[in-house]
Parts: C-alpha cells; structure tokens; sequence
C-alpha cells in the first residue's frame, strides 16, 4: 500500500536538477554520491536502471555493473506485484512523491526492510523516477520488539498499568481489565486514584505514589470493582527513570488475592475452633476425672443414708446435677473430638426414618416434617449414636427457628464435589460424598451470628433454654467423621445445613461421565449470568465457557435488567442466583419475562428447594439447580432445560 507523504531527501535533489537541470547524470554524481541514503535512477518506465549511489551499493552488496544490469522491480521482494505495479504506476502518473514500505533484496541472500520514496524530475530534457531508499532494519527490529513485548504484557497473568506523574492511565494490560471488570476505553486516560481509592482508600497521592516515584512502593488494600463488588489487591508499584535518572512513568503490578484472604480467613477460622476444641477438650477431660469421682462418693453415700430421712432427696438432687454435668462434659469432648467413635459402615437414610416418628413428635404439630430421601445415596462410616445425635441437635436447632411453625426438610443425595468445589473450599478433598441436608423455613440468621453458631457456648437463645453446645457437638461430630458442614441462612429466609460424609463404595461411572460430556456440551448459546458472590460467579463463569456457551456477568439484579436491554436478543437463558441483596432472583425473572416470555431462565440457590418455596419463591414450573453443583450437574440441568 502507498502512502503519499513529503519526499524527504529527495527535496534537495529536486531542487538541484531545478536550477541545473540541463547536465547529464554522471555530472551530478558527486552530488548524489554526498546524498546520506541509498539513492536510485531509473528510466521513466522503470525498466532500466540508470544509477545507483555508493550507499545503495554497499546495502546491496551488488557490484555498479550488477545492479545497473537488473530490472528495477528485480531488486524488491514484492509478493504481490500487481497491486504494487497498479499503486507504482498511479504515483509516476501524479508525478507526486509517494512512499511505499518494501523488502530490498541482497546479494548475501538477505531481505532488508527498506522505505522507497519515488519522484519524477528532468535532467537534460529527459524524465526520470528518483527513488530515495533508507534502511529500515533497526525500526523493524523495534517494531518487532514492541510487538513482542505488547503480546508478552497482555498474557500475563497479573494486572499492569503504566500511569504517569499525575496519575493518569497510559497503558493496562487484559489481567487488568479482567480484575477490576472495566473495558480498555473505559480506562485510559483516566485518574488511576479514582479506581484505588474506590473502596475508601485515601493513600494514593499522599503516600503510594511519592513512594514509587522515591524507588517503590507494595502493599494490599481493597477496592471495588466496575460491579460494585469489593475485592482485596496486592499493589506493587516501580518508577521508570529516563538517561538523566529523572522518572518519567510509573509501572504498577495489581494482583487479585480476593481468594487467597479468604482462604486465609478459613484457615484462621479453623485454627481457631482447633484451639477452642483442644482447650474445651482439655477442661473436659480433667472435669470428667473430677466428676467421676463424685459420682463414685455419691453412689457410696446412697448406700449408706436411710431411706426415711431427707438427706437421700438432697443426694439425689445433687446426683441429677452431676448427670447433667456429666452429658455436658461428654458434649466437650465430642466437640474437641476426643470422644471414642464406634465407627460403622451404614446407610444413613435408614437411621432417619428409625428417627421419624421420634423427630416428628419432637418437633410438635405445627410444623411439617418433610423427607426427601434419595435411595441411590451410598454407605458412610460413622459412629450411627453419633449421626443420630448430629440429626436431632439440627432438628431441634430447625423447631426453635419456627416458633409459629413452618416445614423441616431432611434430604440426602449422592455428590460428587470436583475440583471445582475444592477452588472454593481447599479443605475438602476430591471424591465421592452423602449430603444430609437438614432445612428449615425460620428466622434465619445474620452474617455476624452465622459465623459464630459452631463455637462451644454460643447461643441466641433466652438465658436457661440453651447451653450453645448443640451446633458445637455436631460440628465435633461431622468432623471426628472425616465430613464437612457448611450453612446458608439469611435473615427471614431460612437455614439449611449441608453436611457431606465421605461415601464407601466402589465407583462405576466412568461410562456415564462421558456419555454425559458428549452431549452436554453446549453449542455457543449465550448465557447472562446474575451471582453476588464474586468468587462464585468467576467460577460458574469459567464453568459455562468450558461447556462451550457464551457468558455474560452481572454482579445484581438491577445490573442484569441493563444488560437484558443492551443484549435482549442475543441471550438465550438466564442463570440466576435466587437470594441477592435488593432485587431477588424470581422477580428478576418476572420482570424480564414480561418482555421476553420465551427465554429461558434457571435458577440457583444454596437453600433447599422445598424451603424456598415456602416464601413463595420457587414454584413447581421454575427451573432450579441446587448449590453447590458440579460442572456435570450444571451441563445436564442446562441441556434439560434447553429441550424443554
């Protein structure tokens, strides 16, 4: 392609021949050999070639006789010559100077990256094309360079920016944009305080940037992404300094550790409950000496009183403490996992329904007992004492929920928690697991209180009517078992426990996993994806595009409603979250179902299903998919509800 510029070097040749131009070439070879590029002359239709300068020469490496013996269009690689020949012709027609980027050829066997810019002068009465030709290697040398380090910046993997003095945004790599969730015009150009000063951070001007301008600067904060969601970086800053040694831009390095504080936060969680349990575990058992030897004495004592006088009604009070003292005691070293297990392998929805008609006199007649019992579950290997003791300290932690009544759902099923669960939760292996979810249509509870439940003493109930050791014993229990315990509650909605013990059981389902993964892959239908949870939705979000779908994000409703106006006829279905601050997933679907009563819509959640629906948001026509779920579960649902 020719670009038609100002001829450079050329302007003075033409300004020669101007004034003297009635000589003949070889009286102006002295002027030209003095011309700082390579310089040619051919004959007007370029098919002889009538000079070359001694630059021109020794870029070649051709001999004068060599070269001036050739074509001219014999010294360029042009791969395609036609187009070139109707461009080259167009320029010597116009008689103006036009630059064309070429490959000259060598006679080392070398092709050199040369700019031709071409003229039409006279000399002596006569048209000729002066083409002024310069070296172009080093800037291809650049060029390529900068190519390589443009592609080399976009793939790594942490976020980089280049800003300058004041702050504003030159260059961000796609780590970048994928972090804080912005496009690329979004950014440039805009002050780069503004985006980590936006979840309150005031440091910017005041310490980050004196800091790197001084050598660097590296340290964690938080800041909200374009969604609105917060999220944890690491920052390390670095001044890039021109000859002199002054600094010209600054180079930060942003790392998402989002996930790795809250793993962070797991594990420190869990240290603590280790420490509370090994503390508890302690002072039980030194108590349990203790109490065992009053108990001993008031056996002794019994013995020895007369049943007519009051002292044996005294003893006996002091007997029924010492038992309840005792079961407390004993709820500790469960707790503290010192409690001798008699582990069995057996089927847990058995000890459920030997437990029904016992839980649902328990429970009273106010609130429905629901059993949803999958027979295909596999054996587990627990203490069965133990499982029982796990399942009524859930139900009567789920009736004390409901004290105007409600319903009490219990439902097993076979999971198979991936690689995919184990990124959100490191501590549970990979493998074959039993669910027992227990739920219930309660108060619910809040993030504070949530976080709390598992810890030996705590409880909200009224002074007298609870000890705050059931949830403890359970999570004691659950553990002891080699299982996991995870709860979702919000206030006013409810609260579900899940708990998964390791399944016993010799697996046979390779056939079926790939008769699955060849037909339910997806065919690059486009999915709006609506979660809250940050962590959650990158995971869904990585799930789908593996599956072969399109995705689009929204972190809330309210975003989602915005990008269904932008996007409305290109989504094909709706993954949403039901339970989201604000807007609520089944009127997120309603709204849009207004508009577009045929798309498709699929909802997930972490409560049960039949809990949900007690507050009327689930009903039986809604697609649903329980969390957590596996690539394979998500694959199937979503091929289920597209032949639907």
């Amino acid at each position: 392609m020719a670009l038609k510029m100002d001829s450079d070097g050329l302007d003075y040749i033409q300004t020669v021949l101007q004034e003297n131009g009635k000589g003949s070439i070889e009286s102006y070879i002295p002027i030209f050999n003095l011309f700082p590029e390579g310089l040619l002359v051919a004959s007007e239709d370029a098919a002889k070639i009538v000079y070359i300068n001694d630059f021109l020469l020794s870029l070649t490496h051709f001999t004068r006789n060599e070269i001036e013996s050739k074509k001219f269009l014999d010294l360029f690689h042009i791969p395609d010559i036609h187009s070139f020949l109707e461009y080259f012709n167009f320029a010597v027609k116009q008689e103006e100077p036009t630059v064309f980027e070429l490959l000259l050829k060598s006679k080392i066997s070398q092709l050199v990256p040369v700019k031709l810019t071409i003229n039409i002068a006279e000399l002596g009465g006569q048209k000729f094309i002066f083409c002024s030709i310069s070296d172009r290697s080093d800037y291809k040398r650049l060029e390529v360079e900068r190519n390589m380090l443009s592609h080399a910046l976009k793939q790594v993997n942490e976020g980089l920016s280049v800003f300058d003095l004041d702050g504003r945004i030159l260059f961000v790599n796609e780590a970048f944009l994928d972090t804080f969730g912005y496009a690329k015009e979004e950014i440039i150009g805009t002050d780069i305080e503004d985006l980590l000063a936006s979840a309150g951070n005031n440091d910017f001007n005041l310490h980050i940037l004196p800091a790197s301008l001084k050598g660097g600067w590296n340290g964690e904060f938080k800041v909200k992404r374009k969604d609105g969601k917060e999220i944890t970086i690491f920052l390390s800053t670095s001044s890039v300094k021109d000859d002199d040694g002054q600094p010209v831009v600054v180079v930060g390095v942003i790392s998402d550790i989002t996930l790795r504080k809250q793993l962070e936060e797991q594990l420190r969680h869990s240290q603590k409950m280790e420490a509370i349990g090994q503390l508890a575990g302690g002072i039980a058992h030194d108590f349990n000496n203790l109490l065992t030897v009053i108990e001993g004495y008031i056996d002794l004592l019994q013995n020895v009183m007369k049943p007519e006088g009051k002292t044996p009604t005294y003893v006996m009070q002091i007997k029924k403490a010492t038992d309840r003292a005792v079961a407390l005691t004993r709820q500790l070293l469960t707790f503290s996992r010192r409690q001798i297990l008699q582990p069995k392998v057996l089927d847990i929805n058995k000890n459920i329904r030997d437990l029904s008609i016992m839980l649902q006199r328990l429970i009273g007649e106010n609130i429905e007992l629901i059993t949803d019992l999958d027979p295909e579950i596999w054996p587990v290997k627990a203490d069965p004492h133990q499982i029982e003791q796990v399942i009524m300290n859930l139900i009567v932690n789920a009736r004390d929920a409901m004290p105007d009544g409600g319903k009490l759902i219990i439902k097993t099923r076979a999971m198979q928690l991936d690689s995919s669960y184990n990124r959100l939760h490191p501590d549970v292996e990979v493998g074959d697991y039993v669910l027992l979810s227990i739920s219930d249509t309660g108060i619910g509870m809040t993030p504070e209180i949530r976080e709390r439940i598992f810890e030996p003493f705590f409880t909200t109930k009224e002074k007298g009517k609870g000890t705050g050791l059931g949830l403890a014993t359970v999570y004691g229990i659950v553990k002891q078992s080699n299982g996991h315990i995870y709860v979702y509650s919000e206030p006013g909605m409810g609260t579900t426990f899940k708990i998964y013990f390791p399944a016993v059981k010799k697996r046979k389902v390779i056939k079926t996993e790939k008769k699955a993964n060849k037909s339910s892959k997806g065919k690059g239908e486009k999915i709006l994806v609506v979660e809250d949870e940050y962590l959650v939705r990158e995971l869904i979000l990585d799930t789908l595009k593996n599956l072969g779908y399109q995705v689009i994000e929204a972190s809330n409703a309210d975003q989602a409603l915005k990008i269904f106006h932008e996007h409305k006829n290109e989504i094909d279905l709706v993954l949403t979250d039901l339970i989201m601050p604000g807007m609520n997933g089944k009127q997120l679907m309603e709204i849009i179902s207004k508009e577009a009563p045929d798309l498709q819509f699929l909802i997930m959640s972490g409560y049960d299903d039949n809990a949900i629906s007690k507050h009327g948001l689930l009903e039986a026509d809604i697609n649903y998919i329980q969390k957590p779920f596996s690539p394979k579960a998500l694959a199937e649902k979503l091929q289920e509800v597209f032949k639907a």
